[in-house]
């Protein structure tokens, strides 16, 4: 029972300003004087590891009944108490609400890797950090020193109030008591970066601001999501002379100033996966510019934002004429149009499609709206509009070939290879062909699926006794290819959590002697090779090329517990696990 847990005269704290459900808890933990943390999550979320989590805590259903609701709700503490209140901007409803249904339970398993921190290359731990003016005010306005919402979220590594460095907590996200609750203390806390300069200063100061305003102006789920930003970003692209009249960016002229704007960023850590030269500059702006827009980082939205408006409320600003539709009339003196690239392309599509209707010819009509015969084909053909063909390069009953061999999902290099032309003209042919990309790309999802359900049943067969990690580990393609692509399959096929091989049976063998040695040696080669890998994650594959013995073995892990751990530990030590690998655990 939890009914009157907390009766009216109970010391239960009330909110501090802009505290974290994690800060909040830690004080109670303080206040309460109880020797183990594990205490404090029980009497608050009904368990010894519930809750504990200081990004994205579980247990908020058990935590709001046992406090009588005078905190506040679920989804309210979820929305502005933890960091889903960074990450609701940047995803759809349904996904904001599944996240909330997480974090509602008693586990919030695979959360970050639904929500894409884990693929990125921006971590995905989120060190707990304090502002070490805000610390002296907080003691002298409230008795207390917490934890500052705005403070943890992603990019923000300079206080927007007093314009210091935050301080890096060395427990919890490190993995150190990363079961007690904590608060800011002088003695565990370490500086962000190592003597930042006064220019590395100043950019992420103005990150930092601006990454809060838009944090805390966005009104509702999915607003800062790429497809809403990017018009805004073209626009502003375009008053810089970055994008061409037909919508392309002139990329020679961007990317070194993406470059150079992330130069003064990489010297935090979190950072570091920023581009360092004009070909990793490009890629990045690529996803970032280009239509469709792909699903991305939301760091990577914010840091575009702040490179090309250098302000919040100019963003905010250029944002709401996207949306309501203005076009090139709003752009600055000296832009080309390029801010109206996505309408103009649609008004131009429909221009071509009527010209062509009314019997113009394609080249004709794709001279009068300005764009390429070949673009105003692949338009054509994208509306269902077949369209006579004057082959130069592709002769009738070569082309019929071609197409007959992209309709089995062919690679685009070996079909150009086959009939002697280039990847270019093979892909021209994809997108001018009516009803023939779609039919590729449905072909090459089937041979993908049957390659990996092959490769997936075929070390089911082999290895029957191991578990999802370590299977995970040896056909990682695969599994991954299936939990993004086929998890229900995958679901059904996943070896069953005991007793996976009960035809093995003990006989003479020592096993505890064979695990003793064999656990060892699995140690030392993980250290060994955890040394010379270069920072890289360490592979089931390494640590059986190094101990031989080990891929025999492999069968028989259920009987050599000491060797899966060291296994477990040895490739979880180089890496965080992912949601695919836990799924099943």
């Amino acid at each position: 029972m939890t009914d009157g847990l907390f009766e009216s005269d109970s010391p239960l704290l009330p909110w501090l300003p802009g505290e974290t459900l994690f800060s909040l808890c830690s004080r109670h933990h303080r206040l309460w004087g109880y020797a183990s943390d594990w205490q404090t999550a029980h009497l608050l979320f009904g368990g010894r590891r519930i809750g504990i989590h200081h990004d994205l805590p579980s247990g908020l259903d058990e935590f709001c009944e046992r406090t009588g609701g005078r905190l506040g709700l679920p989804a309210e503490i979820a929305a502005e108490r933890t960091l889903l209140r960074f990450y609701r901007p940047f995803r759809e409803a349904q996904e904001a609400e599944a996240a909330v249904q997480t974090m509602r339970g008693r586990s919030v398993a695979h959360l970050k890797f639904r929500l894409g921190l884990l693929t990125s290359r921006f971590r995905a731990n989120h060190p707990l950090k304090a502002c070490p003016e805000c610390m002296k005010a907080d003691v002298q306005a409230t008795g207390w020193v917490y934890w500052h919402i705005a403070h943890q979220y992603p990019g923000v590594w300079v206080c927007p109030k007093h314009a210091c460095w935050l301080r890096v907590s060395t427990v919890k996200s490190t993995g150190v008591e990363r079961f007690l609750w904590h608060l800011p203390t002088e003695d565990r806390l370490i500086a962000a970066a190592p003597e930042p300069s006064r220019s590395v200063t100043e950019a992420c100061t103005r990150l930092a601001r601006n990454v809060v305003a838009l944090i805390e102006q966005a009104t509702g789920t999915g607003v800062l999501q790429l497809q809403r930003v990017q018009p805004a970003l073209i626009q502003q692209a375009a008053r810089q002379g970055w994008v061409t009249h037909g919508g392309s960016v002139r990329m020679n002229q961007a990317a070194p100033a993406y470059r150079d704007y992330c130069a003064a960023l990489r010297v935090v850590p979190e950072f570091a996966g920023l581009p360092g030269n004009l070909a990793e500059a490009g890629a990045q702006l690529g996803r970032l510019l280009h239509r469709p827009p792909r699903d991305t980082h939301p760091l990577r939205i914010l840091l575009a934002i702040d490179w090309l408006f250098g302000d919040a409320s100019a963003y905010l600003a250029a944002a709401l004429l996207a949306e309501e539709g203005h076009r090139s009339e709003e752009l600055a003196p000296g832009s080309d149009g390029g801010g109206a690239v996505h309408d103009s392309d649609d008004r131009r599509k429909l221009q071509v499609l009527a010209l062509v209707s009314a019997g113009v010819s394609v080249s004709a009509a794709a001279g009068e709206v300005g764009v390429a015969v070949a673009t105003a084909m692949a338009w054509l053909a994208a509306s269902g509009i077949a369209v006579p063909r004057r082959p130069k390069i592709l002769r009738a009953e070569v082309l019929a070939a071609l197409v007959k061999d992209l309709q089995t999902g062919k690679d685009k290099s070996e079909v150009a290879q086959t009939y002697g032309v280039s990847v270019v003209t093979v892909t021209r042919v994809l997108r001018t062909v009516v009803g023939l990309q779609s039919a590729w790309h449905a072909a090459r999802f089937a041979r993908a699926q049957t390659a990996a359900r092959a490769e997936w049943l075929k070390a089911l067969e082999q290895y029957p006794a191991l578990g999802i990690k370590l299977l995970r580990a040896i056909v990682p393609s695969a599994f991954a290819w299936l939990y993004r692509n086929d998890r229900a399959w995958l679901v059904d096929h996943a070896p069953p959590p005991a007793d996976r091989n009960p035809a093995l049976r003990s006989g003479s063998v020592r096993w505890d002697e064979r695990d003793a040695h064999l656990s060892k040696a699995v140690l030392d080669a993980a250290l060994t090779l955890s040394h010379s890998n270069s920072g890289k994650p360490l592979r089931l594959w390494q640590l059986y090329q190094a101990v031989p013995e080990l891929k025999a073995k492999l069968a028989s892990l259920h009987r050599l517990p000491l060797t899966n751990r060291v296994i477990e530990t040895a490739l979880g030590r180089r890496r965080r696990p992912t949601a695919p690998g836990d799924l099943f655990d």
